[in-house]
C-alpha cells in the first residue's frame, strides 16, 4: 500500500484554524436568523389573517332566526383574492352547522375569543389556519343573547415563504460580507504574520552549505526562538564537526607529505645507481606510485585549505593574473615538452583581488588538469584577460567532459570512467572551492572549436590594466 499524505503548510493550518470557527459561527448565525425572520413573519401573517376574520364577523347577522352572511360576491373576491396566495373561508354556528364558506375543516378543541393558528392542508396545498369564536353583536330590541360563530380562515404560504426568503437575503448578506471581510483580513494578518518566518527561510535559502554562522534570533517574534536557538545550536554543532574534520585532513596530508618527501628521494637515489633491470622495473612502479600518493596529499592538504571554515585565514590583495601565470611558466613549459604538448599563454594584464596562495593553487590545478589529461600532441591555451570581469581561462583540444558530467566532476574524488590520467578526481574540487572562496564563478564549457575542455573563472572585483 502506497503511504500518501497530505502536504500541510502552516498558513493552511492557521486558515482552517480560524476559518473553520468562523465558519461555523455563520452557520449558526443563519440557522438563528432563519428561525427568528420565520417566527417573525409567521407573527405577522398571523395578524394580517385576522383582518377578513374581523371582516366577516361584522357581515354576519341573524334574519328571520337564522345566521346569514350579508357579503356580496365581489366584496369576497376581493376579500380573498391576492397576487400569490390562495384562501378559503369557513363560517359555523355554534353546533359547528356550516353557515357560509368555501371550505370544510374540522373545528380545533378549546376555542376561545383569542385567535389560534394552526398549519393544515387544502386541495393538496399547504396553508396556515386561523380561526376564533366570535359572539355576535346583540340586538337591543328583541333582548335576545348574542350568537357566537366560530370564523376559520386558511390561506396559501407562498407570500410568507417567498418574504421569508426576502428577509433572510437581507439578514444574511451583511453577514456573508462581513465574514468574507474577515477571511480577506485573516488571510492578510497571517500571511503579513508569518513574514518572519518567510524572512527565516528566505537567509537560509540563500545561504551556501558552507555557511554555518548562526541565524540572528533577537529580530524573529519570541515564538519563533527556540526554533532558532534550536538551529543554531545544530549549524554550531556541525561547524565544530567540519573544523575537526577539516584540521584532521589537513594534519593528515601535512604529516604524509614529509615522509613521502623522503621516501621519493630514496627511490630515485636507489633508481640512479641500480644496474639490475629487474630492479630498475620495480622501483620505477615504486617511484611512480610514491609520486601518486604525493600528489594525493598534496591535494588534500590544498582541499583543506581552500575549504571554508577551516582554520586558515585569506590574505585578500589585488594580484595580477598575467604575473601570477609567469610564476609558474617554466615548470608548465617543461612538462607540456616532456609529453609533446603545444602550451601557449595569452596574458592580458587583469587586477583581481583574491588570496595569493590560493588563486596560484586554482591556477596550478587547472594547468595540471590539462597537462595530464591532454593527449601527447595536443593544445593548450592559458588565458587572462579582462571583459568587465577578471577572467582567467585553461582550454585545451582534449576528451573534454561530457556535458552531462560536468556537475559531478567537482564532486570529491569523482573522476570519469575510462578517462586517461592518473589523476585522483580533486582538482577541480578544489577549483570550485577556491573560486566559491572568492566569489568568482566557475564555468566548464567546450571551446568554440567544438573538442576539448575551456574552463573559465569570472572574478566580479576586478579591473583592466593598460598594456605597457
Amino acid at each position: 500500500m502506497s503511504d500518501s499524505r497530505r502536504e500541510t503548510t502552516l498558513r493552511g493550518l492557521l486558515l482552517g484554524s480560524l476559518l473553520g470557527p468562523l465558519l461555523g459561527l455563520l452557520v449558526v448565525a443563519t440557522g438563528v436568523s432563519f428561525y427568528g425572520a420565520r417566527l417573525a413573519a409567521t407573527h405577522a401573517f398571523d395578524r394580517v389573517l385576522m383582518d377578513p376574520v374581523q371582516a366577516l364577523s361584522q357581515r354576519v347577522v341573524v334574519q328571520n332566526g337564522k345566521l346569514v352572511l350579508q357579503m356580496s360576491p365581489e366584496t369576497l373576491h376581493t376579500l380573498f383574492t391576492h397576487v400569490y396566495d390562495v384562501a378559503w373561508f369557513q363560517i359555523l354556528d355554534a353546533r359547528h352547522q356550516q353557515i357560509a364558506g368555501n371550505m370544510n375543516l374540522p373545528v380545533p378543541d378549546r376555542l376561545s375569543s383569542k385567535p389560534r393558528f394552526y398549519d393544515a392542508v387544502i386541495r393538496g396545498a399547504n396553508v396556515r389556519v386561523g380561526v376564533v369564536r366570535v359572539r355576535l353583536d346583540s340586538d337591543p330590541l328583541v333582548g335576545n343573547e348574542a350568537p357566537e360563530v366560530i370564523i376559520q380562515v386558511a390561506e396559501t404560504l407562498i407570500r410568507r415563504d417567498r418574504n421569508l426568503y426576502e428577509l433572510m437575503a437581507l439578514m444574511i448578506t451583511p453577514a456573508l460580507l462581513v465574514v468574507l471581510t474577515a477571511i480577506a483580513m485573516v488571510s492578510f494578518g497571517i500571511g503579513h504574520g508569518l513574514k518572519p518566518l518567510d524572512a527565516l527561510r528566505q537567509e537560509i535559502a540563500n545561504r551556501s552549505w558552507h555557511d554555518l554562522h548562526p541565524v540572528n534570533e533577537m529580530s524573529a517574534p519570541l515564538e519563533i526562538r527556540p526554533v532558532i536557538v534550536a538551529l543554531n545550536q545544530l549549524l554550531a554543532d556541525l561547524a565544530h564537526v567540519l573544523d575537526t574534520q577539516q584540521r584532521f585532513l589537513a594534519n593528515a596530508a601535512h604529516q604524509l607529505r614529509t615522509p613521502l618527501a623522503g621516501l621519493q628521494t630514496q627511490v630515485e637515489l636507489l633508481l640512479r645507481d641500480s644496474r639490475s633491470d629487474e630492479t630498475r622495473d620495480a622501483l620505477r612502479v615504486v617511484l611512480d606510485t610514491t609520486r601518486r600518493v604525493t600528489h594525493l596529499a598534496n591535494q588534500l592538504l590544498a582541499l583543506a585549505r581552500a575549504e571554508p571554515g577551516g582554520s586558515h585565514l585569506l590574505n585578500m590583495q589585488y594580484i595580477n593574473l598575467a604575473d601570477l601565470v609567469e610564476l609558474d611558466m617554466a615548470m608548465w613549459l617543461a612538462r607540456a615538452q616532456a609529453r609533446n604538448i603545444d602550451l601557449g599563454f595569452e596574458l592580458e594584464p587583469v587586477m583581481v583581488e583574491a588570496d595569493m596562495l590560493q588563486l596560484g593553487e586554482m591556477l596550478g590545478n587547472l594547468v595540471d588538469n590539462a597537462l595530464r589529461y591532454t593527449q601527447e600532441g595536443g593544445v593548450i591555451t592559458v588565458r587572462s584577460r579582462y571583459d568587465g570581469a577578471g577572467i582567467l581561462e585553461v582550454e585545451d583540444n582534449g576528451p573534454g567532459i561530457p556535458e552531462a558530467q560536468r556537475e559531478k566532476v567537482l564532486e570529491r574524488f569523482y573522476r570519469i570512467e575510462g578517462s586517461p590520467g592518473n589523476g585522483c578526481g580533486l582538482g577541480l574540487s578544489i577549483v570550485a572551492e577556491i573560486a566559491r572562496s572568492h566569489h568568482a564563478r566557475l564555468q566548464i564549457l567546450t571551446p568554440a572549436s567544438g573538442r576539448g575542455l575551456l574552463v573559465r573563472v569570472v572574478f566580479a572585483s576586478a579591473s583592466g590594466l593598460p598594456h605597457a
